[in-house]
């Protein structure tokens, strides 16, 4: 692979520039990152990149000519360097690798010897993989992720750990555990990840049938289970332990067992079933710490936090461990003041766990400032808990350092992706913005701002960074030039702007809109459905109303002239176009049939073909037989929508699920008023994430007997248009 460099000017901070290399390994990335740093620029660790040209990716703390000047040296050096021989390459190489060999274990010694191990976390851009998987590159990717694990870098390995069990590759998962053992016991602990481990291992067994996987597979669990129970993530790993021991022999019994072995025996047992046999235990060994905190544990796991607060309280030796636990049991309990007085306020006196702790929990109290130091030690102490990550990433997010709250989201969203709030996606997709997840391209960057706002439906407009988000987002559509992207995001726009009253704003898109149909980057038909988007606010706007007739009024007249032009009918979303005017104003409605009239006699006597109108497809269609379900979008529009179709259509019966901005909504409500439907139409547009993911699990799980289809449409006739066109 021939050396090649990139510098970007506009990726990092003010003060930074973006070096793209393509390096022939990670070896000769680490050896450019030493020269800069040699030349007294302040240099970030080395990262993958996802750029299809280069390999690796810095940030650099210079100016474009200053860089450019060294790394034209340093690519000098590296082309006399490759005019090598190859015999003495091949010498270099061996020598290399067996100095290789004695580096690692020597960093595998130390690695052992520290109390306080750090994890180096790469850029791993999830979206990106997921194209190239589905692409057919699965092989590609695995490998990137097999390089990056060989330098022991642990987002990498967790990925690759995940694409495995995604993908189903048992055998090659037992053996990457084999190969990275260690390593995988230092990852953030998950329930997904050790659910991941212990199902290949479970599911190899099935395979092969060697007794040493089922071994394995409860060492491994036993590593995982203290923290998992600490954590409240057990239950599914012990469930996986339990099918796997249901045509074995029996567990040994307690009796005879040493007090170490009878507590590691009873972490596979239900928590409820646990505390009787941890109370025995209690009683025969008061004084036993061991046993006092996995009672407490216990307890935790079925939610009897007053009880294991009660046990922590009680134990006189206040230990680190002691401490930890009741501090994050309290933090978890959202008991912040409480944290506060029972940890030391001198940021000297406390570990970095203890310190990230009383962080989380001044963040929490509102006291971010004083937060900072706290969260900051814990960070660099190599503390990765979840508790400490969440408030650390949104402080770093909302105070412009992105680059460094990247690498805290990156491993809160492999390690606790459903902790995640609607805040934090918001920060994220500000983050992946602003380069803090890398060298990553603006497609990746639009997916993040995706999945804030539909993970947030119509919660997003109470959130204080929903302009920026929107608008953002808008903006990154625009530059990939993803037009059903873009239209998606501009409904979402027109419909916040509205929302808010912002009508000089939307009066300013909208201009942009009629320039864009003019131009036909977007077609009439697009336009026309944006623009029913915005029906809902005509009661709230009164000019809205008048300034949606006229754009409707210039579509048709648009229409109808061009059908002439073409000899042949208007387009089928003509006649909703009519009705929509129709409800509008009606003497614009009344001027548009006079119009189409008189042009059609003027081209009739200039001997111009004119389609007949016979030629229109009637759309009286009978929904009698039909129980509609409405699930979502503004009541106006429901109400509107179902109007229509009572009235013109024969709809008989139909039922309304508001959104959880308008009412509460659980799972069991939605399937009592749905549950009888043959035709369930979700209105995405307005709806909160809580809401459609109701849907889409009722129906998965075989509770709904009728069709479910999902509307992008948004106005009155968008939506009749797409219930009478899924009928037919």
């Amino acid at each position: 692979m021939t050396f090649g460099y990139q510098i970007e000017a506009k990726l990092g901070n003010a003060d930074q520039v973006g070096l793209r290399l393509r390096c022939n390994g990670q070896t000769q990335a680490v050896e450019i990152h030493r020269e800069l740093r040699q030349a007294e620029f302040k240099v970030t660790n080395p990262r993958f990149s996802y750029h299809d040209d280069y390999t690796h990716f810095f940030y650099v703390t210079s100016t474009v000519n200053n860089l450019d000047s060294v790394m034209q040296k340093i690519e000098a050096r590296i082309k006399v360097s490759n005019n090598a021989s190859v015999a003495t390459k091949e010498a270099t190489l061996k020598d290399f690798k067996s100095w290789q060999i004695l580096f690692r274990k020597a960093i595998k010694k130390l690695n052992n010897d520290d109390v306080n191990p750090t994890s180096s976390v790469q850029e791993i851009n999830q979206n990106t993989l997921e194209q190239k998987i589905s692409a057919g590159r699965i092989t590609e990717v695995e490998d990137h992720l097999l390089r990056q694990a060989d330098v022991n870098d642990s987002n990498a390995l967790r990925t690759l750990i995940a694409l495995y069990a995604k993908t189903e590759q048992h055998e090659q998962l037992v053996a990457l555990c084999k190969a990275k053992y260690n390593s995988i016991l230092a990852l953030p602990v998950s329930g997904r990840l050790v659910e991941q481990l212990v199902t290949a291992h479970l599911q190899h067994y099935q395979q092969t049938k060697e007794q040493e996987l089922l071994g394995s597979v409860q060492a491994l669990a036993q590593e995982f289970l203290p923290e998992l129970e600490r954590l409240r993530q057990a239950n599914g790993v012990r469930k996986l332990l339990h099918l796997s021991l249901v045509t074995q022999e029996p567990l040994p019994t307690i009796e005879g067992a040493t007090l170490n072995e009878q507590l590691m025996r009873l972490l596979e047992i239900e928590p409820g079933e646990r505390i009787s046999q941890l109370e025995k235990l209690k009683e025969d060994y008061p004084k036993a710490i061991n046993v006092l905190l996995a009672l407490a544990d216990a307890y935790i796991s079925i939610d009897n936090t007053d009880s294991a607060l009660q046990i922590y309280q009680s134990i006189t030796e206040k230990t680190e461990e002691l401490q930890q636990r009741h501090a994050e049991l309290l933090l978890n309990s959202q008991l912040f003041q409480e944290v506060i007085e029972l940890l030391p306020s001198v940021i000297s006196e406390l570990s970095p766990a203890l310190a990230g702790l009383r962080g989380a929990a001044l963040y929490n109290l509102g006291q971010k400032t004083q937060a900072s130091e706290f969260l900051e030690k814990a960070w660099q102490g190599g503390e990765r808990r979840v508790q400490i990550l969440l408030p650390l990433a949104k402080l770093w997010a909302t105070v412009g350092d992105p680059i460094k709250a990247g690498e805290v989201y990156q491993i809160l969203l492999e390690t606790a992706n459903e902790q995640l709030t609607l805040l934090d996606r918001a920060l994220i997709a500000r983050v992946a913005n602003l380069d803090g997840f890398g060298d990553i391209s603006d497609e990746d960057k639009v997916s993040y701002y995706e999945l804030c706002v539909n993970f947030a439906g119509v919660r997003l407009r109470d959130l204080p960074e929903a302009e920026e988000i929107l608008k953002d987002r808008l903006d990154l559509c625009k530059q990939v030039q993803n037009t059903s992207g873009m239209l998606n995001a501009y409904a979402d726009w027109l419909d916040w702007l509205a929302n808010v009253g912002k009508w000089e704003d939307l009066n300013k898109e909208l201009d942009i809109l009629r320039k864009f149909a003019i131009e036909q980057k977007i077609s009439s038909l697009q336009y026309f459905e944006l623009l029913e988007g915005l029906e809902a606010y005509i009661n709230v706007q009164p000019t809205l109303r008048q300034s949606l007739a006229n754009d409707y009024f210039g579509l048709a007249i648009a229409e109808i002239d061009n059908a002439l032009r073409q000899e042949e009918a208007e387009a089928y979303f003509f006649q909703d176009l009519k009705r929509a005017l129709f409800c509008l104003n009606s003497d614009l409605a009344n001027e548009l049939v006079e119009y189409r009239q008189q042009r059609r006699a003027e081209a009739t006597k200039l001997e111009v073909q004119v389609a007949s109108d016979k030629n229109i497809v009637s759309r009286t269609q009978n929904l009698a037989s039909i129980s509609l379900a409405l699930v979502g979008g503004h009541q106006a529009t429901r109400r509107e929508v179902i109007r229509e179709l009572c009235e013109n259509y024969g709809l008989q019966n139909c039922v309304e699920v508001a959104p959880s901005s308008e009412a509460y909504i659980n799972r069991s409500n939605v399937q009592a008023q749905i549950s009888n439907c043959n035709l369930i139409a979700v209105i995405t547009g307005y709806m909160g994430h809580d809401l459609s993911q109701i849907v889409s699990d009722l129906k998965k799980d075989g509770a709904l007997t009728g069709d479910v289809f999902f509307l992008a449409c948004r106005g009155k006739t968008g939506v009749v248009r797409a219930i009478l066109n899924k009928v037919q």
